[in-house]
């Protein structure tokens, strides 16, 4: 099986990652900026997957609009991804407050394993990062930050930020179940959006799943609003 790699078919590039190893499941997504690929061109990167031996593809979380060439070979809905909105340029909201017990600090390399350790916790199995996935959130914005939340000196969150342009977006947020009811989640989201708005983003965007109820309660009382358009997750499976 191929390591991380970017398949080029003529103008168009697809990135490709394991999905936690040996699976048999291949991570898809488009190169930034990218615009939905052409049937051919996704055909030929589905045939080299299948002879590299995964019988499995899942892509990254994209617009209803940008489904169209999947479904033509027979992709279908995996799961669906509600998208966040928060409006630093209109909000009047006062930004979330960090408690005094909670100390907020750059990740370093050490705090890496402990990061993906809490994304266990948090996340089903199908999807908590590996060491790999970590970095595509890292890597998917032009800027990220990276941070953690500690308590006596315990990592019991982490949050990956990252900007684009005028708008930033939280990538992942994870706290430690021990710690919840705490404040750890809002000081970490409270400190996402002072980073964006000092470096004049005008809104912030997340998204989580539509069966993450308690996620979605978290956002929307910390002032973020629902948008009109759900993301799509799609799977396509040699099996089908």
């Amino acid at each position: 099986m191929l390591t991380r790699e970017t398949i080029t078919v003529g103008a168009e590039r697809f990135r490709v990652t394991p999905w936690h190893a040996g699976t048999g499941v291949a991570h898809l997504a488009l190169a930034p900026r990218q615009v939905p690929p052409q049937v051919d061109s996704l055909r030929s990167v589905l045939e080299t997957l299948r002879e590299r031996g995964y019988d499995r593809v899942i892509t990254s979380a994209m617009a209803e609009t940008e489904t169209a060439p999947f479904e033509a070979l027979g992709f279908v809905e995996d799961d669906r991804l509600h998208v966040l909105e928060f409006r630093l340029d209109q909000s009047e909201r006062q930004l979330p407050d960090r408690p005094r017990e909670i100390k907020l600090r750059r990740a370093g390399r050490a705090d890496r394993e402990r990061a993906l350790a809490l994304d266990a916790q948090a996340f089903e199995p199908f999807w908590r990062l590996d060491a790999e996935g970590l970095a595509d959130a890292e890597e998917a914005t032009p800027h990220s930050r990276f941070r953690v939340a500690t308590i006596d000196r315990t990592v019991a969150g982490y949050a990956i930020t990252g900007r684009g342009g005028d708008s930033g977006f939280l990538q992942r947020l994870a706290t430690d179940p021990r710690y919840q009811r705490r404040g750890v989640a809002t000081a970490l989201v409270g400190d996402s959006l002072r980073w964006c708005a000092r470096h004049r983003a005008r809104q912030v965007f997340v998204n989580t799943q539509v069966v993450n109820k308690a996620a979605l309660a978290l956002y929307l009382s910390l002032g973020f609003v629902a948008t009109d358009h759900d993301l799509i997750v799609l799977s396509w499976s040699t099996h089908r």
